[in-house]
């Protein structure tokens, strides 16, 4: 058997504006709702937003703070189904005032693409397939 992607989880400074954007701009659903977490349903995983860890779990873990540029090379796609829902996405983004770093375009792999920053400069690629 091949691995599968259970769970992406992103470390967000402000899990209450995180929850926010992934609900209202990009349209996930909430799954679960946790003491300093979020998660929600993408198929077959889920996209965690988790509050910043206390520094001693950190360390239990071996992990390191994620820092300033937490987004700094980090992508995160999401098929939201069709192309009009990509430009639907990206309306909510622009009226939300959030930053939308690439505005909708048909891609030579037969994709409607866009993307986006969230709250912590995390880059969401929403996409839709162009035969949908």
């Amino acid at each position: 058997m091949l691995p599968s992607l259970h769970q992406s989880l992103l470390m967000v400074t402000n899990l209450t504006a995180s929850t926010a954007f992934y609900e209202d701009v990009v349209g996930l659903e909430t799954e679960r709702v946790e003491e300093g977490n979020v998660e929600f349903a993408t198929g077959d995983g889920t996209l965690v937003l988790e509050a910043d860890f206390d520094p001693e779990v950190l360390d239990a873990f071996g992990l390191d703070e994620p820092g300033d540029d937490r987004g700094k090379g980090v992508i995160v796609a999401l098929d939201v189904g069709t192309p009009d829902e990509v430009d639907a996405v990206c309306e909510r983004a622009a009226k939300s005032g959030d930053v939308v770093r690439m505005e909708p375009m048909d891609v030579d792999w037969g994709r409607r693409m866009a993307l986006l920053s969230d709250p912590d400069g995390y880059t969401i690629e929403v996409s839709a397939s162009l035969s949908s």
